[in-house]
């Protein structure tokens, strides 16, 4: 059966969200969802949101945060940063809007002042290992490919803790044509 990809044929933006499509080769990229943060001429930046690590915020930068966040892995460049997404808004400077209400970094030092005085909960943040990166035309190719999917941003599935209900969750929102994909075996062999 053939895939009708035509309703998810626009350019990429911030805000939206890159879905692999099931059988994508790469592993770092297997039924994941990408946050797509930032989107130029010059390439693109965004954070895989379904891929929890085993390690937390204390381990990585101990005792800046009164709170040990997990940490997910954002993707494959430069997995020597950490990065954040939050709903805390513009009360974090340096702030960037990706869209519906979530930003991208910003002072972190804000972040304990922020959750102590109740303006933000543990809820509002989640942190990223390295980032998923795409130079200059190197994301529309891999579209026009179809190794990836684009949607617009569920608010809820870039927070939701419960990372193995993302992948298929997005796919299911994305209408009949993709929706039964969502329960997709990893191996298509399988099927």
């Amino acid at each position: 059966m053939k895939i009708s990809h035509k309703q998810y044929k626009f350019t990429p933006n911030s805000g939206q969200l890159l879905v692999s499509e099931p059988f994508l080769a790469d592993p770092n990229f297997r039924k994941t969802v990408v946050l797509l943060c930032e989107h130029e001429a010059q390439g693109s930046v965004g954070f895989i949101i379904n891929r929890l690590l085993d390690v937390d915020t204390d381990e990585i930068i101990p005792g800046l945060l009164n709170v040990n966040f997990p940490i997910y892995y954002g993707g494959p460049v430069e997995q020597n940063t950490l990065h954040f997404i939050h709903k805390a808004g513009l009360l974090i400077d340096e702030s960037f809007p990706i869209g519906d209400d979530i930003f991208w970094g910003g002072n972190i030092d804000q972040i304990n002042i922020l959750l102590e005085s109740g303006k933000a909960t543990e809820q509002d943040f989640k942190f990223f290992i390295g980032y998923s990166g795409w130079g200059e035309g190197q994301l529309e190719a891999e579209i026009d490919q179809k190794a990836w999917w684009l949607t617009n941003l569920i608010k809820a599935e870039a927070f939701n803790e419960n990372i193995e209900d993302i992948w298929p969750n997005t796919v299911r929102t994305m209408g009949k044509d993709f929706a039964y994909l969502a329960d997709a075996p990893e191996d298509y062999n399988w099927n």
